[in-house]
């Protein structure tokens, strides 16, 4: 019996230049495209067997730029994909993308494709923003590219943006926010920025040249954000992501609610419910290693207890938060009596609220969410 199990997320590691804040993998130069390609189509061949039976319920592309391969490359991975892997018939695509990559001519091959979800990395509507980031489009291909996603027969649409960028201020970041609500999306995934090592930003923080926004600013934005998002009609439904009704990020919500996934390309993650894979973060490595039929990937089981650390850092992410009775079923009594207690506390304290079954941070505590997830950590 077919049953669904969870998405794919491939990892394409192309970018047409660095962005300043980003730490995750990849590489700006092209010139690996077609080899990168016929090595991830013998990824995927060789993991297809395990898989028999099991139909999945999303296709992620991320990166990375996967808008920057070829239709031709697209076509091949797409193809690879379906050959290898059964989804279900109402499987979510979806396919990140710089508004500078789409053309009439790549969103038409999108949709041949079956992508019917298009994320689009604005990150913001601020020409001074997109400098200083080092991003690759300008503000008004920014929307534009909205636009044309939807002209190209796209209704699913989601946009990134970017908050507590240096510089920025609550009016700057409401200004955002109202150029985003003018346009026809209706998922809006907004991340405050981190100054990850190793990156160029971090590299300025600590060298005097930038500095993060002040923290006072940053809680301003953030409510600024959920007042003005959930006034247009969307949903705050986990710490990032907003949706208007029947759009949140189906392939996303299998990692929050602690499905199976698999992950193809470099430096991509797999999980089966007790392991974490993850595949070597180089594409030269990554090749030779499948060139030579080695392996490209490290293992680590996890512990029961870092099973119950995976289970609240994910579900206490979303609107409908943890289950004290999955805890007990999957993590002993005692684990759910340690988690209960320590709830009851932060429910008196107003950061917290009881679903009924379930228990969730309120959206407002979110800004605390670290702070509580390690107070009902186990020790």
């Amino acid at each position: 019996m077919i049953r669904s199990v969870g998405g794919i997320y491939i990892h394409i590691p192309f970018c047409r230049q660095a962005c300043r804040y980003c730490d995750f993998y990849f590489i700006v130069s092209s010139q690996y495209q077609d080899q990168f390609t016929e090595m991830l189509l013998k990824e995927i061949e060789s993991g297809a067997t395990e898989q028999v039976g099991k139909r999945m319920q999303t296709l992620y592309l991320g990166g990375g730029t996967p808008s920057l391969l070829s239709a031709e490359n697209l076509q091949k991975i797409v193809q690879g994909i379906r050959s290898g892997y059964a989804f279900s018939e109402d499987a979510e695509m979806t396919i990140e993308c710089n508004p500078d990559d789409l053309d009439d001519s790549k969103l038409e091959k999108l949709r041949e494709l079956g992508f019917k979800r298009i994320s689009i990395g604005i990150q913001s509507f601020q020409e001074e923003d997109l400098t200083l980031m080092r991003r690759s489009h300008s503000a008004s291909q920014a929307a534009i590219s909205v636009q044309k996603a939807v002209s190209a027969g796209f209704s699913n649409i989601t946009i990134d943006l970017i908050y507590g960028i240096p510089g920025q201020t609550s009016e700057h970041w409401r200004d955002n926010i109202l150029r985003a609500l003018d346009l026809p999306v209706n998922h809006i995934s907004a991340y405050h920025l981190t100054f990850e090592s190793g990156t160029v930003f971090d590299h300025w923080r600590k060298k005097g040249r930038i500095a993060p926004v002040g923290e006072d600013e940053s809680v301003k934005m953030y409510r600024l954000l959920r007042k003005e998002l959930s006034g247009a009609g969307f949903e705050h439904y986990e710490i990032s992501s907003f949706a208007k009704e029947g759009f949140r990020s189906r392939h996303n919500q299998i990692y929050w609610s602690g499905e199976a996934y698999l992950g193809f390309g470099p430096s991509a993650h797999s999980f089966n419910g007790s392991s974490r894979y993850w595949n070597v973060g180089s594409l030269k490595k990554y090749m030779k290693a499948l060139a030579a039929g080695e392996a490209i990937s490290e293992k680590e089981d996890l512990s029961a207890r870092e099973q119950y650390h995976d289970y609240l850092i994910t579900s206490l992410r979303t609107r409908e938060g943890a289950d004290p009775g999955i805890i007990g079923t999957r993590f002993g009594k005692e684990v759910e009596d340690h988690f209960q207690l320590r709830v009851d506390k932060f429910l008196k304290e107003g950061l917290m609220i009881d679903l009924g079954e379930r228990k969730a941070i309120d959206p407002d505590g979110w800004l605390l969410a670290d702070h509580i997830m390690r107070e009902l950590f186990l020790g």
